[in-house]
């Protein structure tokens, strides 16, 4: 019979070892993500291609969503309801108030350095940002990160009033180069990096010179999500020498987010995949500068956190994504049950042994109520009968642990000693 109880509390336990693994495991990593990343021809348009490829060698299918932006891409992943991802340089609304660090939007780091680029026309002779008075600038819709820089530029700068800033046409290649037919135009102002197919064709176009932003290092000082950057004569090509000047930028950091929903796996791809695009030197970073765990305002995902520290999962440098992930998923969930199951066989003894315990406690009780009606001088059949009923009652107690064997024994020989007192008297 122990037998069988012993058998039926096994298949118990691995029942509930194989439940607890099925929820311990849950769902499957996703196949897909959403990256949401600006127009194209901007710098995160062409890193959002470079994540894709990187991504889907991966196995992992990666759809780009043009945005305008940084604004656009918070909203996108404060609303989303897939796994997200988007890059942003700052927490700003559609009008330029910056924002509090939303809710349920964690970073994955700091990419890289995002500068801000002022073109002026050269036959307008426009050399510094105060020249602008009078001329339209084009620095892309409401709500773009290079608008959103503009106008604070040109507000720090005093001059709004005077500059018609053009919020209704996208800032990308084709209306760019249709701007420049318009002679009211003064400045094209844009953010990104000069590899990016925008700021190659303005830094290359004849009509415009890129202006150096004075007193760069004060704006920093003034603006700690500012810094100044320099960029030198012929760096973006040295046989044209293009620029043909030093140059004195601002720029700002741009980030990878995500919701705090979205997959540790996944987020530990998006960061490999961030370390193989932004380690190499920049004009404007060191070797293995970047990515880096700088994330604020935001928080730093858990998943980042492991991987800035301890470098990505181990079985992944061997094993495909998906083998890997899914063993990396049991071992964590082996290591729980492990934990619980040590926990629960420390515990399952005592568990066992309750009844048993309780019915022992209530024995002793017993007997040592009639040791005492034996003192207090109740009559010896009336003890004997009290005994007897004793001895049947424990007699049926079941034994569950057979080190628990002694206890009982030790029981039943007080209530012969007993009953050996009272037949000698």
């Amino acid at each position: 019979m122990k037998g069988k109880v012993w058998t039926w509390i096994a298949a118990l336990a691995f029942a509930v070892v194989v439940w607890m693994a099925l929820r311990l495991i849950g769902p499957a990593v996703p196949n897909e993500i959403r990256l949401l990343t600006g127009l194209e021809g901007t710098t995160f348009h062409e890193d959002g291609l470079l994540y894709k490829e990187i991504l889907e060698r991966r196995g992992v299918t990666v759809h780009l969503v043009q945005t305008s932006g940084s604004v656009e891409n918070l909203e996108g992943v404060i609303e989303a309801d897939v796994p997200t991802a988007g890059f942003v340089w700052g927490l700003w609304d559609r009008d330029g108030r910056k924002q509090d660090s939303p809710e349920g939007v964690e970073s994955l780091g700091t990419l890289y350095r995002l500068p801000l680029w002022v073109f002026g026309r050269k036959d307008l002779e426009i050399v510094e940002l105060r020249d602008l008075s009078g001329f339209r600038v084009e620095a892309g819709k409401k709500g773009s990160d290079s608008r959103l820089l503009a106008t604070f530029l040109i507000e720090e700068e005093g001059v709004e009033e005077e500059v018609d800033l053009d919020q209704t046409t996208a800032l990308t290649v084709e209306q760019v180069q249709e701007s420049l037919r318009d002679d009211r135009l003064g400045a094209v102002i844009a953010v990104g990096t000069p590899d990016s197919d925008l700021i190659d064709m303005l830094l290359r176009s004849p009509e415009l010179q890129v202006l150096s932003v004075e007193r760069a290092e004060a704006f920093a000082m003034q603006y700690p999500f500012l810094q100044p950057v320099r960029f030198p004569k012929g760096g973006h090509d040295l046989r044209a020498n293009i620029p043909d000047q030093d140059l004195e930028l601002l720029a700002a950091t741009a980030q990878l987010i995500v919701s705090d929903l979205f997959p540790p796996a996944l987020a530990d791809l998006l960061l490999q995949a961030a370390k193989e695009i932004h380690s190499p030197a920049t004009p404007f970073s060191a070797q293995g500068e970047f990515p880096r765990p700088d994330s604020a305002p935001l928080p730093l995902s858990r998943a980042a956190d492991n991987f800035y520290t301890d470098g990505p999962p181990k079985l992944q440098r061997f094993l495909p994504f998906r083998l890997a992930t899914w063993i990396n998923r049991f071992m964590t969930a082996l290591i729980a049950i492990a934990s619980a199951a040590i926990t629960i066989f420390k515990i399952l003894p005592a568990l066992i042994s309750l009844p048993f315990r309780l019915r022992m406690r209530r024995g002793y009780i017993d007997l040592q109520a009639l040791e005492r009606s034996a003192a207090a001088g109740t009559d010896k059949k009336t003890l004997l009968d009290g005994l007897t009923k004793l001895d049947r009652s424990t007699a049926a107690i079941r034994v569950p642990i057979h080190k628990l064997d002694v206890e009982w024994i030790e029981l039943r020989q007080s209530i012969h000693d007993m009953r050996d007192r009272l037949e000698e008297m």
